[in-house]
């Protein structure tokens, strides 16, 4: 565009034949003003100017180089400065941030994260656990005494095929006083199964059946579980067979006694896993998994006013349940060290 630029000098000054304002270059103005012989050299020599414009191109590529810098600035430095990995960001990876936290009560630390998956879905995980859990139905001797008798009573809890030779781990109060034992694997079929061991102290029993070439479960490692990380629970609530619930670990290290569940205080349990993954009678003895589908705890017990799932389930170690079936399998006394 044009630009014409006119000297300006105070209104009011006196012109040539009269008093009109002095904008130099408008002559006639006030009688025929003409204009004084530097300013009308100034005016002969004007010339329009035209305005610097910049290539549209240049305007593009310059956008495109500031945009590339913000995108670096916002990969690499902010996560950076946040202890992110910014390969992990490029790769889809997050690095799950862990965060120590002091029990006050026990003065143990526990690892604290936020919830996921794991590396498994929990369909996964069912798939890769469910062949390994069983169904244990018992029935108890009858009971005579000088007063009265009884029949047999029945009940239904879970097991963890621990070996594939036939060896299966559970709750000691899912078999204790058991006449007659019965196995029901994932297929189907049934097994009769007899005691090998108990240990009444830690809730733990092993027994066995006679079959080879068994799912044995995966083994996980208890000492290195994190409140909120995915918890899976396999049994079989009030007979359902494989039944897979899931949740959290809710805590770790608690402690209970078996007169907060069952109205009698013939036993306390320590060290626990404390679970939100739903937990009802009769998924005692079953697996509590972890997002790799390993085994980190066999659930026990559950804190409940109503004899249902409230959400607060507890399931022992599996690193004491381990310690506790190979000293029951090899016919050595139980450590509690």
């Amino acid at each position: 565009m044009e630009d014409y630029r006119a000297s300006w000098q105070p209104p009011g000054q006196p012109g040539i034949g009269g008093t009109s304002p002095g904008y130099y270059g408008a002559p006639g103005i006030g009688g025929g003003a003409k204009l004084p012989p530097e300013a009308a050299h100034r005016t002969a020599r004007m010339r329009p100017r035209r305005r610097g414009r910049r290539s549209g191109w240049s305007n593009i590529f310059t956008a495109l180089i500031a945009g590339v810098i913000g995108a670096l600035l916002v990969l690499l430095v902010l996560p950076a400065v946040f202890g992110v990995n910014p390969y992990d960001i490029v790769r889809g990876k997050l690095s799950e941030a862990v965060v120590q936290k002091k029990n006050t009560t026990s003065g143990r630390t526990v690892n604290v994260v936020s919830s996921s998956e794991g590396s498994m879905s929990v369909a996964a995980i069912a798939k890769a656990v469910t062949p390994s859990i069983v169904n244990i139905d018992i029935t108890t001797a009858p009971q005579q005494t000088p007063f009265f008798s009884t029949d047999g009573q029945e009940g239904t809890g879970s097991g963890v095929i621990y070996s594939q030779n036939g060896y299966i781990i559970t709750n000691n109060h899912v078999v204790a006083d058991a006449q007659d034992i019965t196995v029901t694997l994932a297929s189907g079929e049934q097994l009769k199964g007899t005691v090998v061991g108990t240990d009444p102290a830690s809730d733990i029993a092993v027994i066995k059946i006679n079959k080879t070439g068994l799912p044995a479960i995966s083994i996980g490692d208890s000492s290195s579980l994190a409140v909120g990380q995915l918890a899976v629970a396999v049994g079989s609530p009030f007979g359902f067979e494989q039944t897979v619930t899931s949740g959290i670990v809710s805590a770790l290290h608690r402690s209970i006694s078996a007169s907060d569940l069952q109205g009698y205080g013939t036993s306390a349990l320590s060290d626990l896993i404390q679970t939100d993954a739903p937990i009802n009678p009769g998924n005692s003895g079953g697996a509590l998994c972890d997002g790799n589908a390993k085994l980190i705890g066999m659930n026990a017990v559950i804190a409940s006013s109503s004899g249902g799932s409230e959400g607060i389930g507890f399931a022992i170690p599996v690193n004491t349940v381990k310690k506790t079936a190979d000293a029951i399998i090899s016919g050595k006394a139980v450590s509690r060290l």
